[in-house]
């Protein structure tokens, strides 16, 4: 019965898992249709950006940035050293490479409201919340911000899904494992004092 059930859970918690890669494969494939690629990033004006997508070009003024982070990796390949730049504005977000054709004129609109290089940058007054609901890419039209929301909140209840489901395959066995060693090495042992028990009466 103890083995029936080990079998039940094993293939439960399996099969949830499976699921779970799944859901998470689909709700990636939907993320990366819905998000908007940018093309090119041009200057207009002395402080008027045009960021062109594939969904059109978005007009982007310093006025309009909320939020810029920094941070720097190391190519594999070459060992070169990347920046890669997050900007959040109220128009969407930017994602930005160093390694990107249009990386210099990026840097303009990072150097238009950040004139010290910080890794960190934030608009005065602006709090997490308001930043989590920019946080989708730029030129992404408004009807599919909420589909692109809901794929992102799912993916996340998948993954965490799994991961318990993962925990409860793992973990339980393992105790079981050890329950089923120490029941089957206390038999054992008792038979080992019948043996020398009867051993000694029949030297007697």
């Amino acid at each position: 019965m103890q083995q029936v059930s080990k079998l039940g859970r094993e293939k439960l918690s399996s099969l949830v898992i499976l699921f779970s890669l799944l859901f998470t494969m689909l709700t990636s494939i939907g993320v990366n249709l819905l998000d908007v690629k940018i093309l090119n990033i041009e200057l207009i004006d002395r402080e008027l950006f045009s960021v062109i997508t594939e969904k059109g070009n978005v007009n982007i003024h310093p006025d309009d940035i909320l939020r810029i982070e920094r941070s720097f990796t190391k190519a594999s390949l070459t060992g070169e050293t990347v920046e890669l730049d997050k900007i959040y504005t109220d128009k969407g977000f930017i994602y930005l490479s160093s390694q990107a054709p249009y990386a210099k004129t990026g840097q303009k609109i990072i150097n238009s409201v950040d004139y010290y290089g910080l890794l960190k940058w934030e608009r005065a007054g602006v709090d997490l919340e308001s930043i989590n609901k920019l946080g989708y890419s730029i030129g992404t039209p408004a009807n599919h911000v909420p589909i692109l929301f809901s794929l992102i909140s799912l993916q996340y209840a998948a993954l965490s899904v799994g991961g318990m489901a993962l925990m409860v395959l793992v973990f339980p066995l393992r105790f079981g494992e050890e329950e089923q060693d120490t029941t089957s090495t206390l038999p054992s042992q008792g038979q080992e004092l019948i043996l020398d028990d009867s051993v000694e009466y029949s030297v007697k």
